[in-house]
């Protein structure tokens, strides 16, 4: 189960606090809120807060890293959901050039 509080720090930038899981079903919630908020602003800046999370299995920690880009920053991770992105954030890296662990 996944908790999702938002908090708007200025005009262009949400502040979105996730507490608990992040499963394929939760991270669909996730994605749809950074829409929302994202709309057509070329200026809106989304903050995923990850400080309540607990855990995330691999197929949506993909799908984060998938999600991160220049207007969606993702902060606060603990050290495991921070290894698990990056271990499957060059994973990617390696499968888009070509290299196999």
């Amino acid at each position: 189960m996944l908790r999702i509080t938002e908090n708007f720090d200025d005009n262009n930038t949400v502040r979105l606090r996730l507490d608990g899981t992040i499963s394929d079903t939760s991270l669909a919630e996730v994605e749809e809120a950074c829409t929302r908020h994202l709309g057509n602003s070329r200026r809106a800046i989304v903050i995923l807060d990850m400080a309540g999370v607990v855990f995330m299995n691999n197929d949506a920690a993909k799908k984060m890293v998938q999600l991160r880009n220049e207007h969606v920053r993702i902060i606060n991770c603990s050290p495991f959901i921070e290894t698990l992105l990056d271990t499957v954030a060059g994973a990617r890296r390696d499968h888009v050039h070509g290299f196999k662990s």
